[in-house]
């Protein structure tokens, strides 16, 4: 779907006091408006009806509803932009500004679905661009041209799926790295060792072990799978001492989990020792880690300088004297070191999530020791201290994770709270009492039988399930690598496809209005490798050689024009809602040729567009782009603005009633009102003018011209006083006077929805009441019946040649 726009009226926007009608019909418009006139009512006007806002108008100190709304309208005074589209019926709008409580408050009239849908697509198009917008996506930073480019293509959305992915893999990683899988392992393995004599990796072996040592005590239970150990273990548990049983499980279970720590202090020393040293990094140069939180600061601080929010020759901020682009130039410097610094902090952050994540796991194995019930026994008393010191020690790793290393505080370094081997010597307690408890078990045999098989049973079932685990999660990392690696290489060549098609457009349009310059290309690049994407820059070519950035060494005019080039490949590349431009005093900064060139560009590029142009550069208007507009034909007109009636259309009475019989004849008589109203008015006061009719003073605040029902009368009169012959046409004036559609003109606040057939004849009333006054012979050069012609001797009023003539007493 394409849309052009038909009909285009403003009400008391900005400048707009008066009804301001745009009847374009799918036409271009070239518009020339000096400075102040208020040719900018239109672009904001047609910028608040798409996106409800205007971004010169968006700032702290502005209330946007309240600068939109004409100043001298009252509270009672409804403001409004309708807009209506070609073969778009079904989206025809008006958005009203009121007040309504004391507040100004906006509504659409459209609310179909619709209507909300198109206008949200259209929001994201580029419909819209003023001179102090050329700029703005050379001067934007690296990563925030990324950014605009991917917001408006919706790469955004595949980066925030590739953060995703990442995220997911980089964890995957760091738990399978946690878990330590092959220390849990190794540790029941040696449990396997010492209760069976091997370390068994097949179900099958472990099951002919367990019936081979069992046989001997005849518990005609054979076991066959790993469940029926289950059922053996309770057999042989009738027969044995169930406390002591209990007791070895405990103290195994306790010797498992500290064994399996004190395997891994070197591992988990080492990821601390790094994570002290990237903390000393940071604790020595606070301040840089202090100034990336600066970043998003400086950022939007260029942006107010890039967008000319703040004009002035000074710091927004501090508002002390400073040249804007030494200015820009010193935040350009700082989101440099700020890069650096981030990098600084990312590995600092690294570290720091990967110690929290060790201390986690190993605070969680001890706590379920401490929860065991017999380690509150005053026997286990020793191995409850053991437990706890070493909680207490992996919690000191743990509260240094979570220093805030702006605190100004210390973290112990590894040799203060680095796990030592004698933090276990209480394991020695353990494995006493575990010496004592066999040696009793060992004059009864079928106790031995069960500690072996249960220990045993215990740590092949554990062994299974982290190999599981280890599978699962090592697959799970395999399959986010191949399709994270997958996915970045199709982002980059998606990426790159798009800004290698969308460089081309830049160019093109970029060379055409510079031909046979030492720029011989301009290009935009990616920077940063795969998944560390970061930014785009723009490159061109200059006598042969790439040099970046265009600010650098393009003047002004070339820069804008680069501005205007990428305003133009956005249109084609992402305007597919709407086939309407406005350009809005566009080629201020642009020397004569390129301003030659770029209304050639238009005319011959973008001639399947509908353009609203704008200009206050009266030699380019009259000189140059309205000859070729005429030839195209384009709407032109003037932009005027007076204290009563605010911007209106400068249009010639002749221009003004071609469009209104084009427009009768074509029965495209909406918006029809106001330009009737306007030519009747002008047709009126000059049939006054020559007739010498006088219009009483009436004292009028806001408008000092005369209605046409003042002029009607006041010409009535004057013709019952002075002319017989006149008086025989009074009809023809009173049927102007008398009609429904003439009483609907007087007042704008008056509906004027006629039929077709109404319009017509009133419009052929209105040509009847000027034709008496107007000689219709071709060779008259003074066709109007005026006062000038008088003949004092026959007593007559009449045209140049004498053809048509009244008497005038």
């Amino acid at each position: 779907m394409s849309v052009k726009i038909k009909n285009i009226s403003i009400k008391g926007i900005r400048g707009a006091k008066e009804s301001l009608e745009l009847p374009l019909n799918g036409r271009s418009i070239l518009l020339y408006g000096d400075n102040g006139t208020g040719k900018s009512s239109i672009s904001d006007a047609l910028e608040w009806f798409y996106t409800n806002r205007v971004s010169h108008l968006s700032s702290g100190e502005i209330d946007l509803k309240d600068a939109l709304r004409n100043a001298t309208l009252t509270d009672e005074d409804v403001s409004e932009v309708s807009v209506s589209y070609i073969k778009g019926e079904a989206f025809n709008a008006t958005k009203s500004l009121f007040v309504k409580r004391g507040k100004l408050g906006s509504e659409f009239t459209n609310t179909t679905e619709e209507f909300g849908k198109y206008l949200d697509n259209s929001t994201k198009e580029n419909l819209l661009l003023r001179y102090q917008y050329l700029r703005d996506f050379i001067d934007n930073t690296k990563g925030d041209k990324l950014k605009y480019l991917s917001d408006i293509i919706g790469f955004s959305e595949v980066t925030k799926k590739k953060d995703v992915l990442r995220k997911s893999y980089n964890s995957l990683k760091t738990e399978i790295k946690n878990q330590n899988f092959e220390a849990q392992i190794n540790t029941q393995k040696e449990v396997l060792i010492k209760k069976i004599g091997a370390a068994i990796s097949r179900k099958e072996d472990l099951i002919e072990v367990i019936n081979k040592k069992t046989a001997p005590l005849k518990t005609g239970i054979e076991v066959k799978e790993i469940e029926d150990i289950d059922s053996l273990l309770e057999h042989l548990k009738k027969g044995t001492n169930n406390k002591l049983n209990e007791e070895l499980t405990f103290l195994e279970k306790v010797k498992a989990t500290t064994d399996t720590l004190k395997s891994e202090i070197e591992f988990i020393n080492k990821e601390y020792d790094k994570y002290y040293e990237e903390f000393e990094k940071i604790a020595e140069d606070v301040e840089s880690i202090m100034q990336t939180f600066l970043a998003e600061l400086l950022k939007t601080g260029d942006t107010v300088l890039a967008k000319k929010y703040h004009k002035d020759e000074s710091c927004p901020l501090c508002l002390q004297p400073k040249n804007i682009e030494d200015l820009r130039n010193e935040i350009a410097a700082r989101l440099k070191e700020i890069e650096e610094s981030s990098k600084k902090k990312a590995l600092f952050d690294k570290a720091k999530q990967s110690i929290g994540a060790i201390t986690v796991e190993r605070i969680k194995r001890l706590d379920n020791l401490l929860l065991e019930k017999l380690i509150k026994q005053e026997e286990h008393k020793a191995i409850e201290a053991g437990t706890t010191a070493l909680k207490e020690k992996i919690e000191k790793f743990q509260r240094a994770s979570v220093e805030k290393v702006t605190s100004g505080n210390k973290i112990p370094n590894k040799d203060t709270v680095g796990f030592q081997a004698s933090d276990f010597d209480f394991q020695s307690v353990i494995i006493n009492r575990i010496k004592e408890i066999k040696k009793i078990q060992e004059k009864d045999n079928s106790a031995v039988v069960y500690s072996n098989v249960s220990s045993s049973k215990d740590a092949f079932v554990k062994i299974k399930y982290f190999e599981k685990q280890r599978i699962k999660l090592e697959k799970q990392r395999k399959t986010l690598e191949i399709i994270y690696n997958e996915f970045i290489k199709k982002q980059k060549e998606g990426l790159e496809n798009f800004i290698s098609t969308f460089s081309e457009k830049i160019n093109g349009f970029y060379q055409y209005m510079n031909p046979d310059e030492p720029f011989q290309e301009i290009k935009i690049v990616t920077i940063g490798e795969d998944d560390e994407l970061n930014g785009i820059t723009i490159e061109y070519e200059y006598n042969g050689e790439w040099v970046s950035p265009p600010q650098k060494y393009f003047s002004e005019s070339h820069l804008n024009c680069f501005g205007l080039s990428f305003f133009l490949a956005s249109v084609e590349a992402f305007n597919d809602n709407n086939d309407f431009v406005l350009l809005d005093d566009v080629i201020s900064s642009f020397d004569t040729n390129h301003r030659k060139r770029f209304a050639e560009l238009i005319f011959e590029k973008f001639s399947k567009y509908q353009i609203i142009l704008l200009t206050h550069e009266y030699d380019w208007f009259k000189n140059f782009v309205s000859p070729l507009a005429k030839k195209k034909n384009w709407i032109i007109n003037e932009i005027k603005w007076t204290e009563d009636k605010g911007t209106f259309l400068d249009e010639k009475p002749n221009e003004l009633k071609e469009r209104i019989e084009k427009s009768i004849a074509e029965s495209e008589i909406e918006g029809l009102g106001n330009p009737i109203r306007i030519y009747l008015e002008h047709s009126l006061k000059e049939i006054c003018i020559n007739l010498d009719v006088k219009v009483s003073f009436r004292y009028n605040d806001f408008n000092e011209k005369r209605m046409p029902d003042e002029l009607i009368n006041a010409l009535k009169s004057r013709i019952k006083d002075k002319s017989k012959e006149l008086k025989k046409e009074l009809p023809t004036i009173e049927r102007v006077a008398n009609s429904a559609l003439f009483g609907n003109l007087l007042s704008h606040d008056n509906p004027f929805n006629p039929k077709i057939g109404d319009l017509k004849a009133f419009w052929s009333d209105i040509l009847a009441l000027e034709n008496i006054f107007v000689c219709d012979k071709e060779d008259c050069r003074r066709p109007r019946v005026s006062l000038k012609n008088y003949d004092n001797v026959a007593k007559n009023v009449r045209c140049g040649c004498g053809q048509t003539t009244y008497e005038w007493k």
